[in-house]
């Protein structure tokens, strides 16, 4: 009867290797359809860092007609400006631009100068209706749309200067709104000087 050498004790059985490999390969797979998809998340499986948040950025279940008729009326009774932004929950770039908004001094300067209101597209008929109110078509997001205290437009990001939000750190995003506030002005943070 042979005795097993040493290297047929060290090399671990096949099946024992294949349910590695096939682990491996599930692990792999969905990570893969997680990015494909642009990994949208319940915000309760979010990490603790971004439950903080509370609610994803863009939520479905608010109104939109009366979450921007809101936004107008407290912006006019403060004198800041209304700060409209339209994206949605699966878009990086949206997502992105929500959490530099809220960054400790980004979020200092925008609430001293701004009333701020997200608006969700992945309701069609809700963000149409604010489109229409608003005279707007909303072609590509994120959207920033910013209005005077008095309901003035100011300036919109239509030209795509903030779709490549996933790219600005907070501190660009808080330079662009002071091109806003101070000049009326709305530049790419990436185009700044």
């Amino acid at each position: 009867m042979p005795t097993p050498g040493l290297n047929d004790r060290a090399r671990p059985a096949p099946s024992a290797r294949l349910w590695s490999w096939l682990g491996a390969a599930a692990l792999a797979a969905v990570i893969g359809v997680a990015v494909f998809y642009g990994v949208t998340v319940e915000p309760s499986l979010l990490p603790t860092s971004e439950q903080a948040f509370g609610q994803p950025p863009y939520r479905s279940d608010l109104d939109a007609r009366t979450a921007l008729e809101q936004g107008k009326a407290r912006a006019a009774a403060s004198g800041k400006m209304l700060m409209v932004t339209f994206g949605a929950n699966w878009c990086p770039d949206c997502v992105t631009l929500h959490r530099n908004l809220y960054t400790a001094d980004t979020r200092a300067y925008a609430e001293k100068h701004f009333e701020i209101v997200e608006i969700d597209v992945g309701d069609a008929k809700k963000s149409a209706a604010v489109q229409r109110d608003l005279g707007i078509a909303v072609n590509a997001i994120p959207l920033a749309v910013f209005y005077s205290p008095t309901g003035e437009l100011v300036g919109d990001t239509f030209a795509g200067e903030l779709k490549p939000s996933r790219h600005f750190s907070s501190r660009e995003i808080r330079d662009f709104l002071r091109e806003v506030v101070d000049y009326h002005r709305i530049v790419s943070p990436d185009q700044r000087q």
